[in-house]
This record gives structure tokens, sequence and C-alpha cells, in this order.
């Protein structure tokens, strides 16, 4: 560990959760591959401001069908959390908020 007790890059330690406000970010699962990040954006963007939006890719670099969207207000993620269950490009998206993981426990594909 370095001398601050952070580690050697300085970065922390633990969860790897730490960038940005995760009281005001939702994840979104069930997104078409097909989407772009533009469209993603655009469309979310009709909630409120957000402030940074991350779309994992996977070892392809195609979309993995999740994004973690941070808005500025409540109200922006309250308007989204409305699309959970919706209808978004042929597919049925779940939208909730990024820190609310159900017990903990991965469930498989369905959450069920």
């Amino acid at each position: 560990k370095g001398k601050d007790g952070k580690g050697k890059d300085g970065k922390g330690e633990g969860k790897g959760k730490s960038r940005g406000n995760e009281e005001l970010t939702v994840f979104v699962r069930g997104l078409p591959w097909s989407c772009t990040e533009e469209g993603v954006r655009k469309d979310f963007g009709e909630c409120g401001e957000i402030e940074s939006l991350r779309m994992p890719l996977n070892e392809e670099y195609k979309p993995k069908g999740i994004a973690f969207i941070e808005f500025k207000d409540q109200a922006a993620l309250d308007a989204a959390l409305k699309y959970n269950e919706t209808d978004y490009g042929g597919r049925t998206i779940y939208v909730s908020k990024a820190g609310d993981r159900g017990d903990g426990k991965g469930k498989g594909k369905d959450g069920k």
C-alpha cells in the first residue's frame, strides 16, 4: 500500500463504484444491442440533464445491453425510473437505482 493507505495507484480500494453520485444513478438492463450511447443519451435526456452515461462493452466492443446513467437531480432520476418494464427498441428494459441490487445475490438473466 502507498503511504496514504489507498493502494499504489492512489485510487482507493474496495467496491470500484466510486465514480459519480450513485444516489442519482440508474442501472438500465435489457437495452437492444443495436442501440448507441448517443441514442440512449437522447432518450433518457428527456427525463432531465444527464451528468454521465456509461455503456459497458463486451470483448467484441459491442454494447452489453446495460447502461449506468447519472442524472443531475432527483426529479430526473424519478422520471427515468418510470421507464422500468417498458418497451424500448422492441425489448423490455428494466430501470432501477444503481445502488439497489435486490438482495445482493446474482439471480441470472431474468432476476427471478
